[in-house]
């Protein structure tokens, strides 16, 4: 019995553990401001990467002015990469030319960009830690 209350017991314990969060502060600059439409920005863990519908954390913004500043609160701790677009024709996605390059304004956290595609997982990421802000400043072109 004394073994079934310490097993309840350290269960009920560990169960109950904090989940480690930061918070997450993504300034964007390089906006068409004359083209408006939305801020799409989506923050992806490496598996994701970078599909839009697989998105860790996310979010659609209207566009207010040439450099934007979003928010993230309560990211779960971790190795993270962003990736936003400027959605000029509001239809929530990338829009490309006929052969695949992007027509729509967009960026990736470290400001780095891919030759024929997106740049690797690894060149982007950044670590998200307990109760810390972390500011990204990305330049959409």
């Amino acid at each position: 019995m004394k073994k079934i209350l310490l097993f309840l017991s350290l269960w009920i314990l560990f169960s109950f553990r904090t989940v480690k969060t930061g918070d997450l502060v993504v300034e964007v600059s390089g906006i068409d401001f004359s083209k408006k439409g939305n801020l799409v920005i989506g923050v992806f863990k490496q598996s994701g990467f970078p599909k839009a519908d697989q998105s860790s954390y996310g979010t659609t913004v209207a566009i207010t002015s040439a450099k934007m500043i979003v928010k993230f609160s309560k990211i779960t701790e971790g190795t993270y990469a962003i990736a936003v677009f400027q959605d000029s024709d509001k239809n929530a996605k990338l829009s490309t030319s006929m052969v695949g390059y992007p027509i729509e304004l967009y960026g990736f956290s470290n400001n780095k960009y891919g030759t024929f595609g997106p740049p690797a997982f690894k060149d982007v990421a950044f670590e998200v830690k307990d109760a810390h802000i972390s500011t990204l400043k990305i330049k959409i072109r």
